[in-house]
């Protein structure tokens, strides 16, 4: 089934198919989150573009798949899985343009 959905920004466009005890969603993150600068700690609006592969699941799940990253949930739910997906956009290591090139802790 294909699926669109836009949350805070960033839209997930795909596909998904569900099987009996999971669903597999395959497709493309793309839009702009604002994040915090490492170095400055000002607000900039990164820009996502990266292909998603998730396998959801009902927990608790033991396994381990290599493909996909595996999400458990009870119930199936589009928007938590994009909300997490920015959180975790969030809280990587942001460096915002105008720090890229700028050394950082350098000691003297």
């Amino acid at each position: 089934m294909k699926i669109k959905k836009e949350v805070e920004g960033l839209t997930l466009e795909g596909e998904s198919i569900k099987n009996k005890n999971e669903t597999i969603i395959t497709g493309k993150l793309k839009g702009k989150v604002q994040v915090e600068c490492i170095k400055c700690l000002e607000p900039f609006l990164k820009e996502v573009d990266e292909e998603v592969k998730f396998k959801v699941v009902k927990p608790p799940y033991n396994g381990f798949d290599e493909e996909y990253d595996i999400i458990e949930q009870e119930n199936f739910n589009l928007e938590e899985i994009i909300k997490s997906e920015i959180a975790s956009i969030k809280s990587d290591y942001n460096v915002c343009p105008k720090c890229q090139n700028v050394e950082f802790n350098k000691e003297f």
